[in-house]
């Protein structure tokens, strides 16, 4: 699993041994969806190094320039990246997609907490209507 900090630069290194195309040249497409809420966002990430093994990307989350993610804290989320040939698309269907090249979960940790609101007391008199 792959545990991500708010307000900082993060990391994925993603493995060589998947059917990179061209590492040294091609662009990295990063989404990442809410286990929760379903939602979903998409960014072109930072390739900061290549070697024969793997390549490093890095993002922002919350905060920060360029690559950055607007995350929940204290979350799961599913993240999926895909190599492609623009540097600028953020559509996971655009033609420039070569393909997916590793998917996992990730943790956003964080400081804050779960805030729990009250419900009004159920109504006493409320009917119940079965079907027979």
């Amino acid at each position: 699993m792959l545990k991500l900090v708010p307000n900082q630069r993060n990391r994925i290194y993603l493995s060589l041994f998947v059917d990179s195309t061209n590492a040294a040249s091609n662009y990295y497409l990063v989404q990442m969806t809410n286990l929760q809420t379903r939602e979903r966002q998409a960014n072109v990430v930072t390739k900061d190094s290549v070697n024969e093994r793997f390549v490093q990307l890095s993002f922002n989350i919350n905060t920060g320039a360029g690559n950055i993610f607007t995350m929940q804290e204290v979350s799961f989320y599913r993240y999926d990246v895909y190599e492609q040939t623009s540097p600028t698309n953020t559509n996971i269907n655009n033609a420039s997609v070569l393909g997916l090249r590793e998917t996992g979960k990730a943790w956003v940790g964080g400081t804050s907490e779960v805030s729990y609101i009250k419900q009004e007391e159920a109504d006493k008199t409320n009917d119940v209507y079965l079907k027979v």
